[in-house]
């Protein structure tokens, strides 16, 4: 994802800096503002005295032609709805994960991190769609208690990217719609394998959802995402 020079954070990817900090506690900008397709899309320094830094790409598997589909369906009137099947794929959602990063739209934003130099390159994955990842997501970040936990095996990254996150299910609070959700996160660490969190977005600190896929119902002034755009120097 890219964004113009001075631009907030798209909604994708504030959810996805959002849920980072909550994990890592750290401090994310915005850092392709300006940059077109050439940069990633945040950057930290981890706190303390190695300074550490940190990049992170957000993206997802294309879906363009049904992003216009749902567009002219709500300008129509008519429901938007996802068709097809969706393969099982049961305990072979680490090879579900390696065919995905193999995917030229993968490989691209893996590219654009290698290009930059970090201590730490990460990749952030979302589905705009159930079928296309969302599914599996899901299943990579849901937590079933004491029961039966679908077994997933270790990723190999390519060389040079430290952790892969997915983004899972989102429950908003029934009691507040307009309130916060609970986010579900699954990430591959290439030191220490797959780990799990909750975190809460808060609805308000987002961006406006996609107009012209779905009505806001959150009035604009009461939004207030971060300006993560970094100053250029002497600004």
């Amino acid at each position: 994802m890219s964004n113009v020079a001075g631009a907030n954070a798209s909604r994708e990817e504030e959810i996805a800096f959002l849920a980072i900090e909550q994990v890592l506690g750290v401090d994310i900008k915005l850092a392709d503002a300006g940059a077109g397709d050439k940069k990633p899309d945040g950057s930290w320094v981890y706190p303390g005295s190695q300074q550490r830094t940190a990049i992170v790409e957000v993206t997802s598997p294309p879906a363009a032609e049904l992003m216009v589909k749902w567009a002219r369906a709500k300008k129509e009137g008519r429901p938007q709805f996802e068709s097809g099947s969706i393969p099982l794929r049961l305990n072979e959602l680490a090879e579900v994960c390696a065919e995905m990063l193999a995917e030229d739209w993968a490989r691209e934003n893996i590219d654009k991190l290698l290009a930059q130099p970090a201590d730490e390159r990460h990749l952030f994955l979302f589905a705009r769609l159930y079928k296309d990842g969302g599914h599996y997501f899901y299943r990579l970040s849901d937590s079933y208690g004491d029961g039966i936990t679908e077994h997933v095996d270790d990723l190999t990254l390519p060389m040079g990217i430290s952790d892969v996150w997915f983004r899972g299910r989102a429950q908003r609070d029934l009691r507040q719609p307009n309130g916060r959700a609970q986010l579900r996160l699954a990430r591959f660490q290439a030191k220490a394998g797959w780990r799990r969190y909750v975190v809460w977005i808060e609805e308000l600190h987002l961006p406006s959802v996609n107009r012209r896929i779905a009505d806001d119902e959150v009035p604009a002034d009461q939004r207030l995402p971060r300006n993560r755009s970094v100053k250029p120097a002497g600004g």
